[in-house]
């Protein structure tokens, strides 16, 4: 059970990993953390990270997860939900999903 609401994002960010700084696509976002994707899948889980949201706030944080080249980052404090619904937006729920279900990737799940 997930502490806070996620919201996609998918926008280009700015963000440090074990020291490097990277471009990199940040797909989802909440008060607890959010998930990205590098340009090469050189992460590794408990490597420290500074997650750039524009002027908005820098948030550190650590990898807890990584499934190729997409990580999931746990920030060290809460970020304030107003910057999350400032990055964010919810999916409008749609009738098709149903009948086409995907995982948190957007790759259909085949049944």
């Amino acid at each position: 059970m997930r502490s806070y609401n996620r919201f996609i994002v998918d926008q280009e960010i700015e963000c440090d990993i074990a020291g490097e700084r990277d471009v990199v696509m940040l797909y989802n976002l909440s008060s607890g953390g959010c998930m990205i994707e590098t340009r090469s899948g050189n992460l590794s889980e408990g490597s420290a990270v500074e997650v750039r949201l524009r002027e908005l706030a820098t948030m550190p944080g650590r990898i807890v997860w990584r499934i190729g080249r997409n990580a999931g980052i746990k920030f060290e404090v809460p970020l304030h939900q107003k910057v999350v619904e400032h990055f964010g937006f919810s999916a409008p729920d749609e009738d098709f999903d149903s009948n086409d279900p995907r995982d948190r990737f957007g790759i259909p799940i085949l049944g």
